[in-house]
């Protein structure tokens, strides 16, 4: 079936089958069952993007392993979650103990002399936020010297812990790297290939892997595909004419009622039928000429052992990328024995997998991605600081107008009994502030920033928008307030204080996260979307690629889940100590998002790229900074309450510093190896398993190779027809 995805009027009966192919459940593979009872049929795929459309749906009690067709990375993601819910356990015993004891202290009952009033009035207002917080113990340090100590031993056992999550990680990855058979599984990625000679690349990539990649003469090296990566500055120019023309067609529609036969909409036809063609002809031209090629390639083997092999004997350090860079290519030094092409080191590397590319940076230049890098660093820090400056204006005006209220009632002794109430308002609205601009201005920011960088790869680009928005999180729903509170008013268990809004943003902040996404507005807005546009019929104005969008679900978005879940891990370590009240609502909080988002990867999300282990890897070693975190918050904490360094929580720093810094997970891994699993499916049986390849995702060879992938199809179903034939007519 031919395939225009500027189609107009869509087809509704299309869209509706590319959203089936796109659900988040596997593909029933049933081209390859050997079923003696049942004749085997094509599979029918999606015309645009060569996904099978019949799926086999998940159960939602079903373990976590069974979304490892979507790659590692998802499985990985709800292990670390139930890790987290895992810590939260175990620090709420030493939460749960600080809770009762401090319910049963009075230092908060105990009345001393205002200055203002000359009143003997209670040290902290009447609240049981308050009653609950460290504060209400400051007399009894015998017990706070206990909860200190249970906090050095609970801190030992998370760093335990940590290293034994770390193995079950990699063990989980290889589990379903052994279960799961992929494109990357087979391939790695050359760059640095002399992008000018008038040569066949292919042939060329071909034969220097086959004979020259490996040392060992007696083992032989098969390529079975080369795809090559162009620079698609110029098509995603036709294509940003196309849409801008699309546009145009749109408005004469409207104008005209409809009529297709309008001479303003031919034109805009005509246009589109030519930009359409150009684009055609430069992805003919791309790759019979290698114009525009930009030195990078995906060069796949006939098994995993003969890739693993060409990566163990042609690494490469940070070093040689850095000379080769200064050198415009050239690699000063070179040894014999490397791998080159024209004085040029091929830089070789396990590949990500073709739905983990963004295509469209994956040829920027070396220099333009530090000039966008550094450009995203300088616009987080701008960002960081106007949020850090708007929270810091409005906790201040706010405090302001509520002191000034209460000192001048106080100077002519009014006592107002609504003061309170005010106070609890003014409090309620700070940290209301601090949690919505984390959600819908923060969120937003952090992304836009991240996609400035011309990052290569989604997991690269999560694992970038994780890291930003965790730390932007974290500044503003606990530095900000500390700042505030702490350092500028002194105020940690008056009215209005630290104590008392820190532990309305943890209730906040555990509330609002799992309540968001099992309201799911995205999700409400995609339904409101699909219904007004099918009540249009005729008058519908989508293209088919825009209707298929439309039909999808929502896509899933795992960066900011990662960055949600680290930032409550800090926050609550930080200062789960000082208000225990705190590690109570985190844990209920991660278990609903849990319970939530599950559900919502399941039933209701679109998951368009594979993302792989190393977000994975990266997030924990962010999970890990708890370990720092925890002795740290009580120290801050601890200093300003009793004006001293207390002597367990600055033994908790030093460890937890020393464990930031020594590579102890290596030495683990050292003295505990997992053995990697090597595929023993050879590439031409496996490739049929593949839900996508590399020239299937690359845009220069997509439509092409959805074809060819189509036809395979059906030759291998022709295949099995005839063995089930024969098999029939043999018990016959």
């Amino acid at each position: 079936m031919d395939y225009n995805p500027l189609q107009m009027p869509c087809d509704w009966n299309v869209a509706r089958k590319h959203a089936l192919a796109r659900r988040t459940a596997p593909d029933t593979k049933a081209r390859l069952d050997d079923d003696d009872d049942e004749e085997p049929k094509k599979p029918e795929t999606c015309p645009c993007c060569g996904f099978e459309i019949e799926r086999k749906e998940i159960p939602y009690c079903d373990d976590i392993k069974s979304l490892k067709f979507l790659g590692a990375g998802f499985p990985l993601f709800y292990n670390f979650l139930k890790f987290c819910i895992l810590l939260l356990c175990l620090q709420s015993l030493v939460a749960l103990f600080n809770i009762l004891s401090n319910y049963h202290g009075e230092f908060c009952q105990q009345k001393t002399l205002n200055p203002i009033s000359q009143q003997m009035e209670p040290n902290c207002q009447e609240s049981m936020f308050l009653k609950l917080s460290i504060a209400n113990k400051l007399n009894n340090s015998e017990v706070v010297v206990f909860i200190q100590k249970a906090n050095l031993i609970m801190l030992i056992i998370m760093i335990i812990l940590l290293q034994i999550f770390r193995r079950h990680q990699k063990k989980l990855d290889n589990q379903i790297d052994e279960s799961q058979l992929t494109p990357s599984d087979y391939t790695i990625i050359v760059t640095n290939i002399p992008k000018t000679l008038n040569v066949n690349y292919r042939w060329e990539l071909t034969n220097l892997f086959q004979n020259y990649a490996v040392s060992d003469n007696n083992f032989q090296i098969t390529v079975t595909k080369v795809v090559l990566v162009y620079d698609i500055t110029e098509i995603l120019a036709e294509e940003a004419k196309i849409q801008k023309t699309l546009q145009k067609k749109k408005i004469a529609l409207q104008t005209s009622n409809m009529k297709y036969d309008c001479q303003d909409v031919r034109d805009s036809e005509v246009e589109i039928e030519i930009s359409q063609k150009r684009i055609k002809d430069l992805q003919e031209e791309y790759f019979w000429t290698n114009r525009q090629f930009s030195g990078i390639a995906f060069v796949s083997f006939e098994s995993e052992k003969m890739k693993d092999l060409v990566l163990s004997q042609n690494t490469h350090t940070l070093l040689d990328k850095v000379k080769t860079f200064l050198y415009s290519g050239k690699t000063p030094g070179l040894d014999e024995m490397e791998l080159q092409w024209q004085a040029q080191k091929l830089f070789i590397e396990q590949a990500p997998e073709p739905n983990d590319i963004l295509w469209e940076n994956l040829a920027t230049l070396t220099q333009d991605k530090i000039v966008a890098r550094i450009k995203g660093f300088f616009i987080t820090i701008i960002a960081q600081g106007i949020t850090f400056f708007i929270i810091y204006y409005l906790s201040i005006r706010c405090i302001r107008l509520v002191y000034n209220e209460e000192l001048e009632k106080r100077k002519i002794g009014v006592d107002d009994k609504e003061k309170l109430k005010n106070v609890q308002m003014i409090s309620f609205a700070i940290a209301s502030t601090i949690v919505l601009i984390n959600k819908l201005f923060i969120e937003p920011l952090m992304k836009w920033i991240t996609k400035i960088e011309r990052i290569s790869t989604n997991t690269k680009f999560q694992i970038s928008y994780a890291n930003k928005l965790t730390i932007s999180l974290f500044v503003n729903a606990a530095i900000v307030s500390y700042v505030i509170d702490i350092l500028i008013f002194s105020n940690i268990y008056g009215f209005g204080g630290f104590m008392y809004n820190e532990t309305l943003i943890f209730i906040l902040n555990a509330a609002i996260a799992p309540l968001i996404w099992l309201i799911d507005p995205w999700t409400l807005i995609r339904k409101l979307q699909r219904d007004h546009q099918a009540q249009k019929v005729n008058d519908c104005l989508l293209t088919q690629k825009e209707a298929n969008e439309i039909m999808e679900e929502v896509d899933y978005q795992l960066a900011m889940r990662y960055a949600d879940i680290i930032k409550t891990m800090w926050f609550t370590f930080f200062f789960g100590t000082a208000i225990p009240l705190g590690v109570f609502s985190s844990l209920i909080g991660l278990s609903l998002f849990y319970l939530v988002d599950k559900y919502n990867i399941l039933r209701r999300r679109t998951v368009k790229e594979s993302i792989s282990q190393e977000l994975s890897w990266q997030m924990i070693n962010m999970l890990e900074f708890v370990v720092l975190f925890n002795p740290l918050g009580n120290t801050a904490v601890s200093l300003f309450l009793n004006q001293n360094f207390d002597i367990y929580s600055t033994l908790g720093v030093i460890i937890g510093l020393s464990f930031q810094i020594l590579p102890i997970h290596r030495f683990v891994d050292s003295m505990f190896p997992i053995k990697n699993f090597e595929e023993p499916v050879s590439y031409k049986k496996a490739q049929i398993e593949f839900d996508t390849d590399y020239d299937r995702e690359n845009p220069v060879t997509k439509q092409k190779a959805i074809a060819e992938y189509s036809l395979q199809l059906q030759g291998i179903t022709q295949e099995r027809k005839v063995e089930y034939q024969i098999m029939h007519e043999d018990h016959q």
